[in-house]
């Protein structure tokens, strides 16, 4: 007998997801270990697993669709079999596992862009609006994303190679004057979240900056003997998250939370990493990073980070930080602020080492200088406990060595 498929539980309380592809047709054969669809919520892509084998009667919306946690979005049965009076499975009133990001097979190598099991091109829904504004044919791009996904830069090249009165112009709104363009771009669900979280951060919290610069000389030369011993890549968010957590035990008021009439000391250390994407930023969390060695940590960095980067990273994965670090050097920025994230009291910013003029024992000399930012709720700090953080910060930065043991 047919079954419906309800949207299960998207984990962190996250209620409601945006179909982004149907990974299977209406007709098409399935099994268990097939994806059924794309969902992108407000923090993360999320393949649904196919929950029963079968035949796929019915899909229950479109691409680019808000469906709700416990809609229906699939009926599945037998060849031929009707969906219109389907069997609701006991089992869906618990919902089946949460869904997972999970790795698949890389898309195969080719000139025309990756496509799902319906034939429809792999590409977000702002990419999708970019190609039709300007009269781009999706399936002949070829994608660069993960798994041959378009992505945002793939289209802008492609318009950066037409000539000027080639490209589609911009319809204009004829209520504006002679003269002028625009167009109305609708935020993507991350970005909606962004938004509101940040405007909140910045309307509760009173926010407070203060910054210095340390010499990386050591940093760079342990952060060069590591990637020669361990053979492997070193992140410099790793060093910062190993530098910041003796500071954060020794002053727990930068691993808090403020909550009415004080403040929520954490005797866990999950420390977020800011990360830049594509569609917004993203801060993954390193749970229980005091636990980690360095090499653990490494092995989870190197791993969660490039899915957070894909928006393959778990809602789970992308929750419950009490400290951030933010590496804005990443970027090319040398010196730069960040707001600190809601429900935490504290980020700290490193900017690009660059060449400059230091003293050393009386003498000029040139040395790499790292600027370091520390953003921090002032309900919960002042500014002398901020000087006794940012100074610890400074001495585990510049001696490394005994952070990283």
């Amino acid at each position: 007998m047919a079954k419906e498929f309800k949207l299960p539980d998207l984990g962190s309380g996250l209620q409601e997801g945006q179909i982004v592809n149907w990974l299977v047709s209406v007709g098409q054969e399935v099994t268990t270990s097939d994806d059924l669809c794309e969902i992108e919520t407000e923090k993360a892509v999320i393949e649904i697993p196919m929950p029963y084998a079968g035949t796929v009667l019915e899909l229950r919306a479109a691409a680019g669709d808000m469906v709700q946690v416990g809609s229906v979005i699939a009926v599945i049965g037998d060849a031929g079999e009707s969906a219109d009076s389907p069997e609701v499975p006991a089992v869906e009133t618990a919902a089946p596992d949460k869904p997972v990001a999970k790795e698949v097979a890389p898309a195969p190598s080719s000139d025309a862009a990756a496509t799902t099991a319906t034939g429809r091109v792999k590409a977000m829904p702002s990419v999708r609006r970019i190609a039709r504004e300007h009269d781009i044919e999706l399936a002949s791009v070829a994608g660069s994303g993960k798994h041959g996904q378009i992505t945002r830069k793939d289209v802008l090249a492609i318009l950066d190679t037409r000539p000027a009165d080639a490209v589609a112009p911009v319809a204009q709104p004829s209520a504006q004057p002679t003269g002028t363009s625009s167009q109305f771009e609708p935020f993507s669900m991350i970005r909606k979240t962004i938004s509101a979280r940040l405007t909140q951060s910045w309307q509760e919290i009173p926010h407070v900056f203060t910054r210095m610069e340390i010499d990386a000389t050591r940093l760079l030369i342990v952060r060069k003997a590591l990637i020669e011993e361990l053979d492997m890549k070193i992140p410099i968010e790793a060093i910062l998250v190993k530098a910041s957590l003796p500071a954060l035990k020794e002053f727990p008021a930068f691993n808090a939370t403020v909550v009415d009439g004080g403040l929520e000391l954490h005797q866990h250390y999950n420390i977020g990493i800011a990360v830049d994407t594509e569609t917004g930023l993203v801060v993954p969390v390193l749970k229980n990073a005091d636990r980690l060695s360095l090499r653990e940590m490494l092995a989870t960095m190197l791993d969660l980070l490039p899915r957070a980067v894909q928006r393959k990273a778990t809602p789970e994965e992308l929750s419950g930080g009490t400290f951030t670090v933010n590496n804005i050097g990443a970027l090319g920025h040398m010196m730069g602020t960040s707001i600190i994230p809601h429900g935490t009291t504290a980020i700290l910013s490193v900017g690009r080492a660059v060449e400059k003029p230091v003293v050393r024992d009386g003498e000029i000399a040139i040395a790499p200088v790292l600027e370091v930012t520390l953003s921090f709720d002032h309900r919960a700090i002042d500014g002398g406990l901020a000087q006794r953080f940012m100074a610890r910060i400074r001495e585990n930065l510049e001696e490394p060595v005994k952070a990283l043991l």
